[in-house]
C-alpha cells in the first residue's frame, strides 16, 4: 500500500476544553464587616515567629480572636506545592502551606466543617508591592491555593506595606494608623531581640543561660506592649532586658564576621525558610551581623521618596503634582516615626552592653555607594540593596563573609543582583561572597556550601586580626584598573 492510499490518523486537538468567555478577575470574597469582629478569628503571621509574637499585643487590646501561626516548618512546603501553582519561589509555598496546614488541623481538632471553617476564619495576609516578584501575586495564590484544598469562598485581607493602602470604613479590621505603628514596633522588637540572639548564642559561656534569658525577655516585652501605655512601658522592659543580657558571661575571644543579606523572606526568616541560617553559622563557631526587617522598611519608604522626588520634578503643576507631595509627605512622616521608635528602644536596651549590634545603614550613602554598578532607581525586591551593602563592607574591611540568600529562581535578586556581585567581586576579591537559592528541601546542600565558606572565613578573620600561628595568604588585589567612564555615562543617561 502506498502512502497515498494510507489512511493517516485525524490530528489531536489541542484546543482547550473550556473556555472562559468573559475576563478573569481572580476570586471574588465577602467583606470582613464590622458585626461580625467576635465571629471571626483572624489567621496571621508574618516571615518569623518572633514578630508575630509581638503583634499578639494590638489583637489583644482591641478586643479581636486571632490565631498566630508562628514559624514556618518544612511540611508547610510539602502543602503548598500540592496545591499552589508550578514553579512558584518558597516564600509562596512556606506561606500558602502554612495556612493549609493549619485549616486542616482546625477541621481535626475541632471537628468544623470546611465550610464553617470559611465562614469563622479570616487569614491577614501580604502582597501587591514588590515590583516584578511574584510577591504582587500572593494575595490571588492564596485563595487559589486554600480553594483547591476544599475551603471555598475562603477569605483573606490584604495588607500592603505602601501606606496609600485603605481599608472600608465599615470593616471589622482596619488599616489605621494605631495598626500600622503596632505592625513598625512589632517588627522592631523582633529586629532588637534578633540581635541580641546573635550576638548571645555567638559569645555566651552558657549558651542554655542566654536562650533561657532571650525566652523571658520575649514574655515581658509581650506584657508591656499589652498595655495602653506601651510607648512607655516597653522603654522600661527594654531597659531591665537589656540588664539581663549584660550580665551574661561572655567569652573573651574575637570570632569571624559574617553577614546575612538578600531576599527578606530568605534572610530574615530566621526558621526552617532560610534553613535556621544564622543559628548554623553559630552553632559553627562564627558571628553573624543580623538583617534587620525595620531596614527593610526604610528602604521601602526611601524608594517611594525617591518617586515622589522625581514625580515632583517633572509633574505639571496642579492635579498631576499633588499627588507626588502628599506621597513625599507620607513617606517623610513615616521614616521620621519609624527611626524615632527604633532609637528609643534600641536606646533603652543598650545593645552595646553585650555586644549587640543594630546599627542601621544609611540608604543615601549606600545608594551612591553602588550607583555606578546598580542604577539606585532600579526598583524590584530589595534594588541596590546587596550590591551596596557588598560594597560597603568590603571597603570597610570588616567582615569576614558576605552571604546573599533568596527564594530559588528569584528574579530581582537571583537574576539581577548577583549578575552584578560578579563585578563587584571582581573588583572586591578579598570579600567572601556566597550566594544561596533556597527551596526548602536542600537544606543539606545549602549548608555543606556554607560550611565552606565558613571555613575561608575563618582564615581570612585570622589574617585580619593579625592572629600569631597564622600563615599568610596572598589575597589578589583590588581592581583599581576599573574603568568607571562607561557606567558614568549610563548613570548621567538615567540622570
Amino acid at each position: 500500500m502506498s502512502i497515498e492510499e494510507r489512511e493517516l490518523p485525524k490530528p489531536t486537538s489541542i484546543a482547550p476544553k473550556f473556555i472562559r468567555k468573559d475576563h478573569w478577575r481572580g476570586y471574588e470574597q465577602e467583606s470582613w464587616r464590622k458585626k461580625d469582629k467576635k465571629t471571626v478569628t483572624v489567621m496571621y503571621s508574618f516571615i518569623e515567629r518572633r514578630k508575630s509574637y509581638f503583634l499578639r499585643a494590638w489583637f489583644k487590646r482591641n478586643g479581636y480572636r486571632f490565631l498566630d501561626m508562628g514559624d514556618h516548618i518544612k511540611e508547610d512546603v510539602r502543602h503548598g506545592r500540592e496545591y499552589g501553582n508550578r514553579m512558584e519561589c518558597n516564600p509562596m509555598y512556606f506561606t500558602s502551606g502554612s495556612l493549609i496546614r493549619h485549616l486542616k488541623e482546625i477541621e481535626k481538632d475541632k471537628g468544623l466543617s470546611r465550610e464553617e471553617i470559611s465562614k469563622k476564619y479570616i487569614f491577614l495576609c501580604g502582597g501587591g508591592q514588590c515590583g516584578p516578584c511574584r510577591y504582587g501575586m500572593y494575595p490571588q495564590e492564596y485563595l487559589k491555593a486554600v480553594n483547591d484544598a476544599g475551603f471555598r469562598n475562603f477569605r483573606t485581607l490584604v495588607f500592603s506595606s505602601d501606606l496609600g493602602n485603605k481599608s472600608a470604613s465599615d470593616a471589622a479590621l482596619r488599616f489605621n494608623l494605631s495598626f500600622r505603628v503596632s505592625m513598625a514596633v512589632a517588627f522592631i522588637l523582633g529586629d532588637l531581640l534578633h540581635s541580641a540572639e546573635c550576638a548571645l548564642r555567638a559569645h555566651a559561656v552558657d549558651r542554655a543561660q542566654a536562650e533561657e534569658a532571650l525566652v523571658r525577655a520575649e514574655e515581658m516585652l509581650l506584657t508591656a506592649f499589652e498595655s495602653r501605655f506601651w510607648y512607655w512601658t516597653l522603654c522600661r522592659a527594654l531597659s531591665k532586658i537589656g540588664k539581663i543580657f549584660a550580665a551574661i558571661p561572655q567569652k573573651k575571644e574575637s570570632l569571624p564576621l559574617i553577614y546575612v543579606t538578600g531576599e527578606f523572606f530568605a534572610n530574615l526568616a530566621h526558621n526552617d525558610g532560610n534553613y535556621h541560617l544564622r543559628k548554623f553559622i553559630t552553632n559553627e563557631g562564627c558571628e553573624v551581623i543580623p538583617g534587620s526587617f525595620t531596614q527593610r522598611t526604610l528602604y521601602d519608604n526611601w524608594r517611594r521618596t525617591v518617586e515622589a522626588e522625581r514625580g515632583i520634578r517633572y509633574a505639571a503643576p496642579g492635579e498631576d503634582l499633588r499627588p507626588y507631595k502628599k506621597s513625599l509627605r507620607t513617606q517623610r512622616n513615616s521614616t521620621a516615626v519609624i527611626l524615632h521608635l527604633y532609637r528609643r528602644f534600641e536606646k533603652a536596651m543598650n545593645p552595646r552592653a553585650f555586644g549587640g549590634r543594630t546599627t542601621l545603614l544609611d540608604l543615601d550613602e549606600l545608594s551612591e555607594v553602588g550607583a555606578h554598578l546598580y542604577h539606585p532607581e532600579i526598583f524590584g525586591g530589595e534594588g541596590n540593596l546587596e550590591v551596596c551593602e557588598a560594597i560597603h563592607f568590603a571597603e570597610a574591611g570588616s567582615i569576614d563573609g558576605f552571604i546573599s540568600s533568596k527564594p530559588f529562581g528569584c528574579m530581582p535578586s537571583s537574576g539581577v543582583s548577583d549578575g552584578v556581585q560578579a563585578k563587584v567581586m571582581s573588583m572586591y576579591p578579598e570579600l567572601l561572597f556566597l550566594s544561596i537559592e533556597t527551596s526548602g528541601d536542600n537544606d543539606v546542600n545549602i549548608l555543606s556550601r556554607v560550611s565552606m565558606l565558613l571555613l575561608k572565613a575563618r582564615k581570612h578573620h585570622a589574617r585580619r586580626m593579625g592572629l600569631p600561628g597564622v600563615d599568610p595568604v596572598l589575597v589578589p588585589q583590588k581592581n583599581d584598573d576599573f574603568d568607571s567612564t562607561a557606567a558614568d555615562e549610563t548613570q548621567e543617561k538615567f540622570a
